[in-house]
């Protein structure tokens, strides 16, 4: 059998150790520049491989494993599924090797437009009361490590995007869910239908034994039910945002837990609220930083879209100083305009999403401030905020334009109020 890697990123990387240690023949493809330590490691197990470009290459292979990121209408796929090449990705690759390698456990996969790794991270912590769980996907711990490192649990909790599923071949979780669909990543999906089947192909190989979950609010999703074949179970949504654990008291916070005692409770568990009194928040999701002069500051550095952002800011009041940065998504403002009016007392627009907010902002009396870099922003807005206020850095848009990731920007964000309040900014 011989495999493509089309992309060498954290995911593909496993899968090709993993590859190689099966004594696979593999060829890699990336249209970036490889780093010099990967380029030393394929010389050194002699894997032939292209960089800055895919070629026709990649068409003398049996199976070719996608990147997520790879666009979907990429011609050189189109030509592969012509020819009955098989094209396949990460998480469904590797939920078939692990029954080749006689572990099946029970699959619990989560996809959704917002709050996919707060929830998969509490349901993790919550079933490990009960049983041994392993967390893996889009959260940041590729499937395929499972794999390398041979690593085994009862369960297997994964948050899935909307690329991985597109991509993937014959994927089927025990029990899906989607947490909600709002409009997202349609700089890279054409329009939203492409958008909202991708999200439900989670359910599209479950069968009537297999359970799965769903946001009974979400129109998106009501719309789309009739074509899940699995036991279809509705969040159990009762519970006020006063019952929630302080540490966790944030309006958003209750779809997740909402979602994840849906998830305990369908596999026959008691889900408790005491259970999440141990329960560490994940870093750069409403977290709080440091209060300064009576200001406090947040790191919402994760809220990529605008519902992130307009989920964030209704946490507050009319005292709110936002910083919106980074690249937008091609996405309608209208909403989030709205919920500005009411909650923000100003807004500070860093980077690329300038361009897009802009058109949304002329004449809608809302102060807003343009400014050069996130440490820039913090420093005027501080300048102006007064006793009692908030500012928060809730971005809205992708990190690429400065930073590596949301959590390198999330983390520069936090070191500039640490210097603000240790007075060297």
């Amino acid at each position: 059998m011989k495999y493509t890697l089309l992309g060498l990123g954290i995911s593909n990387k496993e899968i090709l150790k993993y590859l190689l240690k099966k004594g696979e023949s593999v060829f890699v493809s990336d249209q970036n520049r490889l780093n010099e330590n990967d380029r030393k490691f394929l010389i050194r197990n002699n894997v032939e491989f292209e960089e800055l470009g895919h070629t026709k290459k990649v068409l003398e292979s049996d199976v070719i494993l996608v990147s997520p990121g790879i666009h979907f209408d990429n011609p050189l796929i189109k030509e592969a599924r012509e020819k009955g090449i098989t094209i396949d990705t990460e998480i469904s690759f590797c939920t078939n090797e692990f029954k080749n390698l006689g572990w099946e456990p029970y699959i619990i996969a989560v996809t959704g437009s917002v709050g996919k790794s707060t929830t998969v991270s509490m349901i993790h912590h919550v079933l490990n009361k009960y049983s041994r769980s392993l967390l893996a996907g889009n959260i940041g711990i590729p499937v395929a490590k499972l794999l390398n490192d041979n690593l085994r649990a009862d369960y297997l909790i994964l948050e899935v995007s909307s690329f991985q599923l597109f991509w993937s071949r014959n994927f089927k979780p025990n029990l899906s869910m989607i947490l909600n669909i709002y409009p997202n990543h349609l700089n890279w999906h054409p329009n939203m239908e492409h958008y909202v089947n991708s999200k439900f192909k989670i359910a599209k190989f479950q069968e009537k034994d297999d359970i799965f979950i769903y946001n009974p609010d979400d129109l998106h999703i009501i719309k789309n039910l009739k074509h899940v074949k699995s036991k279809k179970v509705p969040f159990i949504k009762s519970l006020v945002l006063e019952e929630l654990p302080e540490h966790l008291r944030y309006k958003q916070t209750l779809e997740n837990v909402a979602a994840t005692r849906t998830v305990i409770e369908a596999l026959g568990y008691e889900f408790r609220l005491d259970y999440l009194r141990d329960f560490q928040k994940l870093p750069h999701r409403m977290e709080f930083v440091a209060e300064v002069n009576g200001i406090k500051f947040f790191n919402d550095s994760k809220a990529t879209n605008a519902i992130a952002v307009i989920k964030a800011v209704e946490n507050f009041d009319e005292n709110l100083h936002l910083i919106m940065a980074g690249i937008g998504k091609k996405e309608d403002y209208n909403e989030l305009v709205k919920v500005l009016k009411k909650h923000a007392k100003s807004l500070a627009i860093v980077g690329p999403i300038l361009d897009d907010l802009k058109p949304y902002l002329v004449n809608k009396n809302i102060k807003f401030f343009e400014f050069k870099s996130i440490s820039e922003a913090v420093e005027n807005l501080f300048s102006i905020a007064e006793k009692g206020d908030v500012i928060m850095l809730s971005p809205g848009g992708a990190s690429f334009d400065a930073y590596k990731n949301f959590e390198e920007r999330g983390e520069y964000f936090k070191q500039v109020v640490m210097q603000l309040k240790e007075g060297k900014s």
